[in-house]
């Protein structure tokens, strides 16, 4: 079985990967997820913002994407970065 990132153009992967990160930057990204959601049902542009409605194929690769950026985030430095920063 294809990943559904494998389907999808490079464009649509950085476009997902760049939500994702804001997603999972914000303060708030339930709510900014949600605030996006009413987006895509007040415009319909489900090609460009699909992936954020949970039946989309891409959906899973986008939730992939905004758990790998939390986790980022919360991962602490190594001690030799940190140090490399002063």
């Amino acid at each position: 079985m294809e990943a559904p990132s494998a389907s999808a153009s490079a464009e649509e992967r950085q476009r997902i990967e760049r939500v994702a990160r804001f997603v999972a930057r914000d303060r708030d990204g339930d709510m900014a997820e949600a605030l996006l959601l009413r987006l895509l049902k007040i415009t319909r542009n489900a090609r460009r913002w699909g992936f954020l409605d949970r039946d989309h194929p891409l959906h899973p690769y986008y939730l992939q994407q905004k758990v790998s950026e939390q986790c980022r985030i919360l991962r602490p430095r190594p001690a030799a970065a940190a140090a490399g920063d002063r």
